[in-house]
């Protein structure tokens, strides 16, 4: 079993979502506006947001993430989890599909049970950042630089995490997520990927974890554009994805058209995150006044234990009055847990 190091949200969250709205990434052309007031439980109108980049684009069918589905992370082992269960009750499920050389917490054969009830599957792909227990942190093929020897790209050790944040404009590393890691995910029969750690292309150049200039976050949206050319049918969602990211571009595309969803993790539990809840309602309005048939926006908290039902469905109908698709699970992500309120 994989002990997945899933990515907890940091506090910078607030002076983000505040300091995006006046620091987009990337330019271009023909901008647009589109308001975010995103309506639920806000009690604020916000700004509107200027799009930059066409969106005169063609999203395929299989993008589709529709709103108001069950969705779960699982990152388990296959062989331990009620996989025909799991594919019957939830519409999106996000699993580690890494081949881990050989030794993968959940198998091609598995990842079919979980797609046969109709369920998209997404696997995890840590984007602004390198776990050192991953098989390329310090190996990869010729062609390919390890993230442990590409010191260049390294931007500094993630306080509390054993993995280190990579700045993903530099060519070595795109080329080792764009043409290793993901050929290799997405060969296993997942539908898409999520991109945890996405949060890096927000944080500036003056934070001391992962410090991220304007290059290094053009070089996120770029290698999010390489992917999405890469594979144009398959969803991608971003793990807190900062409110810049919607005012970029990359190859004169406007970013939001090149993603499916996103979602934060500790949005209402301990505690109401409000810079969250903030950030991710821009996302859902400005998404909503694209050209686009839907847009996924979600949220995942933790509760100490599966028997903390009553604290799980508050967190559930909090996120689900502001509009989100609610997961509510154990912050280990190693089990599965079967709420009462789950939908049928």
């Amino acid at each position: 079993m994989i002990v997945h190091p899933h990515s907890v949200l940091r506090a910078r969250a607030a002076a983000l979502a505040a300091a995006a709205l006046v620091a987009g990434c990337g330019g271009g052309g023909g901008a647009a506006s589109q308001s975010a007031n995103p309506g639920g439980n806000a009690s604020n109108a916000q700004p509107a947001i200027a799009i930059n980049g066409s969106t005169n684009v063609t999203i395929a069918a299989s993008r589709k993430l529709d709103a108001h589905v069950s969705w779960v992370v699982y990152y388990g082992s296959g062989s331990q989890a009620d996989l025909a269960r799991m594919a019957a009750t939830f519409k999106l499920i996000v699993v580690d599909a890494d081949p881990a050389n050989g030794s993968p917490a959940v198998t091609p054969a598995q990842i079919a049970t979980l797609r046969s009830g109709g369920a998209k599957v997404l696997s995890y792909l840590n984007f602004g950042a390198c776990e050192t227990w991953r098989t390329y942190w310090s190996n990869a093929p010729a062609g390919f630089l390890s993230c442990s020897a590409n010191l260049t790209a390294q931007l500094g050790k993630m306080a509390g995490y054993s993995e280190y944040w990579m700045n993903p404009a530099n060519s070595d590393y795109q080329h080792l997520i764009a043409d290793y890691v993901a050929p290799q995910l997405m060969a296993t029969g997942v539908d898409g990927l999520m991109l945890d750690n996405f949060e890096l292309v927000g944080h500036g150049s003056t934070t001391s974890d992962g410090p991220c200039d304007a290059a290094c976050a053009q070089g996120g949206l770029d290698l999010v554009a390489r992917l999405r050319n890469a594979w144009p049918g398959a969803p991608i969602v971003l793990n807190h994805a900062p409110v810049a990211a919607l005012s970029g571009e990359s190859g004169g595309i406007a970013f939001p058209m090149l993603v499916d969803g996103d979602f934060a993790e500790q949005v209402f539990a301990p505690s109401q995150d409000s810079s969250q809840v903030q950030t991710l309602q821009f996302w859902r309005s400005t998404e909503g006044g694209l050209p686009r048939s839907a847009f996924f926006t979600g949220t995942l908290d933790y509760m100490p234990d599966c028997t903390q039902i009553g604290a799980a469905q508050n967190d559930w109908n909090t996120s689900v009055a502001d509009g989100f698709d609610p997961s509510v699970a154990t912050s280990a992500l190693n089990a599965v847990c079967w709420w009462p309120f789950l939908p049928s």
